[in-house]
């Protein structure tokens, strides 16, 4: 099914439909909340800072790396998992950093999802709207993705699809990747001894049934493309 959707203007698209539209992920998954990553115990934790994370070290290469940390536009990021990654050279020759170096890999399968560059990020995300003041209101079931601090209503309370068929409500539509989607990723190229970067990786979604994954770095010499470690930090799927 093709479905049109205009960057700003009103979502083509009847509101029953809009929930599994929503929770589309960029390896067109079901209709699942994105699974959440958290360190795996045995995991050293990483210094304070955002999200949660740990941090691993191979041959002078730090790296930290969080989970649920993402801060930008949109400011729920579903289709990709974003993972802020920090990078310590303190080694002695100058570190590549290629999104293919990058992965999170399931132990029990050995299944990869790919660190995706940002510029290949694709689809769309639907902004919730925020809400007002209320008080004693439960909101209708089809609008409940669109209000998430609401109380969806249990009873009965039909969809319209009369009505909708003629009027779409204006829900923001938000094109992927962001502004800040690319601005805030971890950029491809070489970290020289002494140096430091942060920056999103935005990963394919995890399976739920995956279990645990670790969060893989091949270090790789910059200079003779050679080959001398790998970061593993392990984070369990919630």
């Amino acid at each position: 099914m093709h479905i049109e959707l205009d960057r700003f203007g009103p979502l083509r698209l009847p509101v029953a439909m809009l929930c599994c539209a929503a929770a589309l992920s960029v390896t067109l998954g079901g209709c699942a909340a994105t699974p959440e990553l958290v360190p795996a115990p045995g995991a050293q934790p990483a210094p304070p800072g955002p999200g949660k994370g740990a941090v691993a070290e191979v041959r002078g290469i730090r790296v930290i790396a969080r989970s649920d940390a993402w801060s930008g536009f949109p400011p729920n990021l579903d289709k990709v998992t974003p993972i802020l990654v920090t990078i310590e050279n303190n080694g002695k020759v100058p570190l590549r950093l290629r999104y293919n170096e990058f992965a999170l890999i399931a132990p029990s399968t050995g299944k990869r999802y790919a660190a995706i560059p940002p510029f290949n990020v694709r689809g769309v995300e639907v902004e919730p709207v925020t809400s007002l003041g209320y008080s004693g209101f439960w909101v209708a079931p089809y609008y409940a993705p669109y209000y998430p601090r609401l109380r969806p209503y249990h009873g009965a309370f039909p969809f319209d699809e009369y009505y909708y068929d003629q009027y779409y409500p204006a829900w923001v539509d938000i094109q992927l990747p962001t502004g800040d989607m690319i601005q805030k990723a971890l950029p491809e190229g070489v970290l020289d001894p002494g140096g430091r970067i942060t920056g999103y990786l935005y990963f394919q979604n995890v399976d739920r049934d995956a279990g645990m994954v670790e969060f893989t770095q091949d270090l790789v010499d910059a200079e003779d493309g050679k080959s001398f470690g790998t970061v593993r930090i392990p984070f369990e799927v919630d």
